[in-house]
């Protein structure tokens, strides 16, 4: 009687330490699968930022354009107009038929830039309009490191090119100028014009 109750006791050990295994099993497949998830999920994660910043540089590629620079007498495009830089001079006054325009500050300069406009559009365009707007055309003299000027509109001159009215596939000729101090004029700096269309610039290297 005693061997047989010894012989039940060992099968029900046997059988508890069978069932306790097959938990253990059965815990390291549940955290092999949980791990596997958290890997794969961590591979499409890398992916996905990568994806997300190989846009954002495709982006920031497309909205920086280079500037156009053109040398004197080259075409450069801007929107419907064709632009092109023929001379420039610089005087201390420019001579009209009733006189002459001077500097405004003794001691300054003119830059007296020639140029030539094409309407390459369908409607007619006003080049340089006293009040633009929009993808109207403004212009800059560039100097040096950063310096800026306007462009002095010398009222009642025929030869002026503000406010010029070019009809389609016509074009303009005539003359841009800016005040400049004598220090500007003298110099061997850099110094450029720039045509400017909404978001578009493009610019002439004048020295």
């Amino acid at each position: 009687m005693r061997k047989k109750s010894l012989i039940v006791l060992g099968l029900l050990l046997s059988f508890s330490i069978a069932a306790c295994g097959g938990n253990t099993n059965a815990t390291n497949n549940e955290n092999d699968s949980v791990e596997l998830e958290s890997t794969e999920k961590v591979s499409t994660d890398d992916v996905e930022t990568s994806e997300i910043e190989s846009s954002l540089d495709e982006i920031e590629t497309e909205s920086v354009e280079e500037e156009v620079i053109c040398n004197i007498g080259e075409v450069a495009q801007l929107k419907d107009w064709e632009i092109t830089v023929t001379d420039i001079q610089i005087v201390d006054s420019i001579s009209v038929d009733y006189g002459s325009f001077n500097p405004n500050e003794e001691g300054n300069k003119f830059v007296q830039i020639f140029a030539t406009v094409e309407n390459k559009g369908k409607q007619a365009g006003k080049f340089l309009p006293s009040f633009g707007y929009g993808d109207d055309v403004s212009a800059k003299l560039l100097y040096g490191d950063g310096y800026e000027f306007i462009a002095t509109q010398l009222l009642g001159y025929s030869n002026d090119l503000h406010d010029s009215s070019v009809n389609p596939l016509s074009s303009q000729s005539g003359e841009i100028a800016f005040e400049i101090p004598e220090t500007v004029a003298s110099a061997t700096d850099e110094l450029l014009i720039s045509f400017y269309s909404g978001n578009d610039v493009v610019s002439f290297k004048l020295r």
